[in-house]
């Protein structure tokens, strides 16, 4: 059994046996019907892999492979909000959340894009800038000549890890209170942690709501390949990765395929390559991660509620 696929049940279980009702309170998401998609859950859960050791991919049911990887990429590589550039990447998770601009707000990708750090010009900065390891748009500086450099949320990380690995600080937010209301739904992962302890990256992911039937099992695979990249680009051997679960839940129409699928046969967790050529973050494609030896039950069908 995967560490992935026991900690999952042990969480599923824990929901089934333990989990309490909202259906007393006003619930935001509905089903196509248009009935109120209720939830049983649990709270302040956490799930911890050694992520340099083993991929964290449900094999109880097909997870998609190239999906949540395109999502991520669209988020942390491209940084952007334009919904129509995601489908162009084959994933269609936004869709519902779409705005008339075709943006989702001010969310995700535009968070890490305009949220800036000012950084002191150094050697270092304009080597990882000339040889692409960080992507600045020159047109925002007027010379080359300045004595500071404002970097967007990827860039500061990337550049930190290169250069003060070992800082407490080093972290990501999508949680800016002054933009919640122009975005088309508040962010679920919202933060990230990243330290050097032991001579490797490890990482926190915080989450404020999870949703167990489809959510859980993207974000657990797409954030433990993120954390693999920027460990490459930045030189560091990868480490655990824990996930902080402030509410994990389960709607009611994923109640009893959950409980099914749970009982299912379970396989050891399947080989993920890296392409070990590329060494900026920025360089990477969906064909340069490939998910090998991958056995897996079949996929559950599950309603997105909305």
């Amino acid at each position: 059994m995967s560490k992935a696929d026991e900690r999952y049940i042990e969480l599923i279980e824990e929901v089934l046996r333990s989990g309490e009702w909202d259906t007393n309170a006003p619930v935001r998401t509905k089903w196509d019907d248009g009935e109120f998609a209720y939830t049983k859950a649990i709270l302040n859960k956490q799930m911890i892999f050694d992520n340099g050791s083993e991929i964290p991919l449900l094999t109880q049911k097909r997870v998609p492979t190239k999906d949540p990887i395109n999502e991520m990429f669209w988020i942390w590589r491209d940084k952007s909000n334009f919904v129509p550039r995601l489908r162009e990447m084959g994933c269609g998770v936004w869709n519902e959340w779409e705005l008339d601009d075709n943006t989702i707000g001010n969310a995700y990708g535009w968070q890490l894009a305009n949220k800036k750090r000012m950084v002191k010009k150094t050697p270092e900065l304009l080597e990882m800038i000339d040889n692409g390891e960080l992507k600045v748009e020159w047109r925002d500086f007027p010379t080359k000549h300045v004595e500071v450099f404002y970097l967007d949320q990827v860039n500061f990380l990337i550049y930190t890890l290169k250069t003060n690995p070992y800082s407490r600080r080093i972290k990501t937010t999508l949680w800016c209170v002054e933009d919640l209301d122009d975005m088309a739904l508040e962010p679920c992962v919202y933060e990230t942690h990243w330290q050097m302890w032991g001579g490797k990256l490890h990482l926190t992911v915080n989450i404020r709501s999870n949703d167990a039937g489809l959510g859980n099992s993207y974000n657990i695979y797409q954030y433990s390949i993120l954390h693999r990249l920027i460990a490459q680009v930045t030189g560091h051997e990868v480490g655990t990765i824990c996930f902080n679960i402030d509410n994990f839940h389960v709607y009611d129409r994923h109640i009893e395929p959950l409980k099914e699928m749970i009982k299912r046969e379970t396989y050891d967790a399947p080989d993920v390559w890296i392409n070990p050529d590329i060494k900026s973050f920025y360089d990477f494609t969906i064909n340069d991660i490939k998910v090998t030896n991958y056995k897996h039950g079949d996929k559950v069908p599950l309603e997105v509620a909305i």
